[in-house]
């Protein structure tokens, strides 16, 4: 069994469930292990250990104690192979892997960013030994260098991405510096720099306001003038207008026309507009339209500048399906949206064994139309995701229900997944649409399956379609929203989300669950960033749409949450997660009956869900009406007896009730069901009201949250 040491804030020692307990929860015990993983693959005498972990006791009395600390965690571990050696120590790295070693390897193959992946809080932050004052110093040292060698990883990061015309990227690299090292005048400027590049010249100017006060405030000195320069130098450049669109071509693919006589082909045509729109995508100098923004316009009857005006575009793909047997027929044109009329117009004909040659015909003819250069046409190569056209054909349809974001429809879409991996278990993209598929019905904001059996099953199919292929974006966006809510792996989590953004940055989810994230973490003004990149990529899509008023509300933005959430129920009163966040937000402004008078509509039309009951509960708390809270509760309670709902719906109308003790206990278990809602608990307003009390700041603590959002 192997074992993981966590040194980067506070210390813990884990196995495969989680945290141990016994000897391996003991600070002495903790301390005696950070020594030996700072130490490495170099041993580390006993009286060496003896005279930091018990300095005032004398030489036998000290050996015998280490001698006794030593036999508690071989007899309390579940492995007795830890420790090698026998005057000298060492950790055993076969059996214990620890974020230290992770750490100093990956500086010393100068792999920055595994290495800022693995400093995520300062070494044995918040950890000490009353009676060991060499341990302390040692400590602080410690922290020192590590977190001097962390900053150089930083920066190194910070100026690669700069090279390469990177802004974002180069951007958050001088955030994670500028949090690390706040009085440093010459990482301020940079992080100015960087988010003047990247284009958000306000949030350089709101730095530098923010680095002068606490220099002030810190070290009650002036600010340097390099930062009182490169402020003026802000200030003064001229306004830059930002497009509305990229540069370069700008083209659509309309929803195809499923005319085969067997009317349940809709998923099959769906899928040909869908892997259209992809290929195109990655042509250079094409901009096209998201596939969201052109299935907005499904089954409507628009001429052809209605379509160019509404998706901003200059041409159109449309055309018809037809799939009888094993052959289909596919009719497509170019339509140019300014004059109706067509570019170019062809029909293919082929077996249903050659879709993907037909794919690839089709958009070489596409791009052989439009006015690119001719080597833009070797940019299109269709590498297929499977060679069994069963298993794709099986996968189509899944994705047909599983974009409906329903727990009825991920369930049925998940059944077609299933027969497709079965079919062909090498098909790393229908393990990854598995792996969306469980996380969502695992989470309560989407699904009604419990995490603790949803999640697993969602991790294994993500870690597989990794294995399979180590650049399929998708698959690293779904193991890294599971690292996030179930596995509470803050650095693991963040790591699979910028490898999906580099590998697919014109994918929207990858920035929305970066978004989502970035929140979690207390990041919510770079959250807010991320997830207006994902709205530019895909302007129509409601769901994000929902995420950009999430974010808002973690900001604390809650008028601006508000217009966002009423704005999207006016488009889809049906979307019960957005009456939800509609009533928080109204809740969080102080507008308590607003909030209440939302979700008592959303309940008569929508029914006793759950999650309305949570905020009608918590709403009526608010106002004051304690006896119909405590209904609401019992209800919900009766409902969790027969079906696996999550006790935080019951936990959120106890704190908002008083109920402290209680809200508690149900925090606590919801921390060991895995519940996702737990990755939120620093960046909820709503939590302000318990976050001064010691048990909430420990449990934060505990699981590596800060204390307040960073914002």
């Amino acid at each position: 069994m192997m074992l993981r040491l966590r040194v980067f804030g506070p210390p813990t020692l884990e196995g495969e469930a989680g945290p141990l307990s016994g000897a391996a929860a003991q600070r002495k015990s903790l301390a005696l292990l950070a020594l030996l993983a700072r130490a490495g693959p170099a041993p580390t005498s006993r009286d060496r250990l003896v005279a930091y972990l018990w300095p005032e006791a004398d030489a036998d009395r000290a050996g015998h104690r280490l001698t006794q600390l030593l036999y508690a965690l071989r007899r309390d571990l579940p492995t007795e192979d830890l420790f090698l050696g026998s005057a000298e120590l060492r950790l055993n790295p076969a059996v214990i892997q620890t974020d230290i070693a992770e750490f100093l390897a990956a500086l010393e193959r100068a792999e920055f960013e595994t290495a800022a992946a693995a400093h995520q809080a300062p070494f044995l932050d918040g950890f000490f030994l009353d009676d060991a004052p060499e341990f302390e110093r040692w400590v602080e040292s410690e922290r020192g260098e590590l977190a001097r060698r962390c900053r150089v990883a930083l920066e190194a990061l910070a100026q690669s991405a700069s090279r390469r015309g990177d802004a974002g990227a180069a951007a958050e690299w001088w955030r994670r510096l500028a949090a690390a090292d706040p009085l440093n005048a010459r990482v301020a400027v940079g992080y100015m720099e960087a988010l003047a590049a990247a284009g958000d010249r306000a949030a350089a100017l709101q730095h530098a306001r923010a680095h002068e006060r606490t220099v002030r405030e810190e070290l009650e000195v002036p600010v340097e003038a390099a930062v009182l320069q490169a402020t003026e130098r802000l200030r003064q450049a001229p306004v830059a207008v930002p497009s509305t669109a990229s540069a370069g071509l700008a083209v659509a693919v309309l929803p195809f026309l499923d005319i085969s006589p067997d009317r349940g082909n809709e998923y099959f045509s769906d899928g040909m507009t869908e892997e259209l729109t992809t290929l195109l995508a990655r042509v250079p100098g094409l901009r096209v339209a998201s596939r969201t923004a052109a299935f907005a316009l499904k089954g409507k009857s628009l001429d052809a500048r209605e379509v160019g005006e509404r998706l901003r575009v200059e041409l159109f793909v449309e055309g018809s399906v037809r799939k009888v047997g094993d052959r289909i027929r596919v009719i497509a044109q170019l339509v140019d949206a300014a004059t109706g009329y067509q570019r170019w117009s062809e029909t293919y004909e082929r077996k249903l064994e050659d879709v993907f040659g037909l794919q690839e015909a089709l958009s070489r003819s596409i791009v052989e139309a439009l006015p690119l250069h001719p080597d833009r046409v070797s940019a299109v190569v269709v590498r297929p995701s499977t060679t069994v056209l069963e298993a794709y054909t099986l996968y189509l349809r899944g994705r047909f229900h599983s974009v409906r974001r329903t727990p009825e429809s991920f369930k049925l879409a998940i059944e077609y997944f299933e027969q497709a991996v079965e079919l062909d278990p090498g098909y790393a993209l229908a393990h990854a649409a598995l792996a969306e598929c469980w996380m969502l019905l695992g989470f309560e904001e989407f699904g009604d399956v419990a995490a603790m059996a949803a999640m697993p099953t969602a991790k294994a199919a993500a870690d597989r379609a990794v294995a399979l292929d180590d650049r399929l974006a998708e698959a690293y966006v779904w193991r890294g929203a599971i690292r996030f809510l179930f596995d509470y792996d803050w650095p693991g989590a963040e790591a699979d989300l910028l490898r999906a953004i580099e590998l697919r940055p014109e994918l929207p989810i990858a920035h929305t669950w970066y978004a989502v994230f970035l929140c979690g973490m207390g990041r919510s003004e770079a959250g807010l960033s991320s997830v207006q990149h994902a709205v530019e990529l895909d302007p129509l899509m409601l769901s994000m749409q929902a995420v950009v008023g999430q974010v808002y509300y973690y900001n604390r933005r809650y008028a601006e949450a508000i217009a966002r959430f009423r704005a999207l129920l006016s488009l889809d009163p049906g979307m019960v997660r957005v009456h939800v966040w509609l009533a928080r937000s109204c809740f969080a402004a102080g507008r308590t009956a607003d909030g209440v008078e939302v979700i008592e509509r959303a309940v008569e039309q929508l029914g006793r869900r759950p999650m309305l009951l949570e905020a009608l509960g918590v709403g009526y708390a608010g106002l004051g009406r304690s006896a119909e809270a405590q209904r609401i509760l019992e209800e919900v309670g009766k409902l969790g007896e027969g079906a696996p709902i999550s006790a935080w719906h019951r936990a959120a109308i106890h704190r908002a009730l008083g109920h402290v003790d209680e809200y508690r206990r149900l925090v606590e278990q919801l921390v060991t069901q895995r519940s996702g809602r737990v990755a939120f608990l620093a960046a909820e307003p709503s939590h302000d009201v318990v976050r001064g009390q010691p048990w909430f700041a420990t449990m934060l603590q505990s699981l590596g949250l800060p204390a307040r959002p960073v914002r």
